[in-house]
């Protein structure tokens, strides 16, 4: 009896491609072509200050250079006078 029911159960694996197989052998699983994939969530909300500015920089009269200021809607810094450092 345990014959015939190692048999038959050989066979159901057989069937199905699980008998004495490596799982990492089989054919990944293909999603089912009918089925589109559901949406993505949507992307996170950007914050809207302390951002990042482009990375360009302005240079003043002295020849220094000042960059952009995210608190000020990434406008140039101003520059500094002759007496400022």
């Amino acid at each position: 009896m345990r014959a015939l029911a190692a048999a038959v159960l050989l066979f159901t694996l057989n069937g199905c491609g699980l008998a004495g197989t490596d799982p990492a052998a089989r054919p990944a699983s293909r999603p089912a072509a009918d089925k589109p994939l559901p949406p993505a969530p949507p992307p996170p909300p950007l914050p809207d200050q302390g951002g990042a500015c482009a990375a360009d920089v302005k240079q003043c009269a002295d020849g220094r250079y000042v960059s952009r200021n995210p608190d000020k809607g990434c406008a140039f810094d101003a520059c500094p006078d002759a007496n400022n450092h």
